[in-house]
């Protein structure tokens, strides 16, 4: 009987069945401690999953979100309390006779959910200014009055 350690703690069989068995446990439950959602993006269908940068301003906060070759009316816009969430579907183009031919495709398409936490609560969504050109969905969202900047320096030692 040996005290050292294994690699997945102390075993007394340290037969080659044995870790792989070990191995396979390691992989078998290394997603089931992950959360199911992020808290900034959620992919509905596994292929879709659009950019977005976030920038703090001195009205509030601005926001763009790359969706190429979007209908704006395929496109959602919610404020629920802090968060911003947008959502829609990229729909594919769907041609039955030129389905064939293809050296590659990359180009994604499905359902979408990005959640974006904002540093402030929006009571009121009609302030929030959003607008949808050339395949850019950008979003203003004023700062609350009372609501400072979240931004602070902090000095390094």
């Amino acid at each position: 009987m040996s005290f050292s350690p294994t690699l997945f703690g102390h075993s007394k069989d340290k037969s080659a069945a044995s870790l792989k068995t070990q191995i396979d446990h390691v992989f078998d439950n290394f997603f089931t401690n992950l959360p199911a959602e992020s808290i900034f993006s959620q992919n509905l269908s596994g292929f879709f999953n659009p950019s977005l940068d976030l920038k703090e301003t001195d009205e509030g906060l601005e926001l763009k979100v790359d969706l190429p070759d979007m209908n704006k009316d395929d496109i959602d816009l919610e404020v629920v309390g802090d968060h911003l969430v947008v959502s829609g579907e990229k729909k594919t183009e769907k041609d039955e006779k030129n389905d064939k031919g293809f050296h590659m495709m990359e180009r994604s398409f499905g359902t979408f959910k990005r959640v974006v936490p904002l540093p402030f609560s929006v009571e009121n969504g009609s302030d929030v200014v959003a607008r949808y050109d050339k395949g850019v969905l950008k979003v203003n969202i004023p700062r609350p009055e009372g609501v400072e900047k979240s931004t602070n320096k902090i000095s390094i030692d």
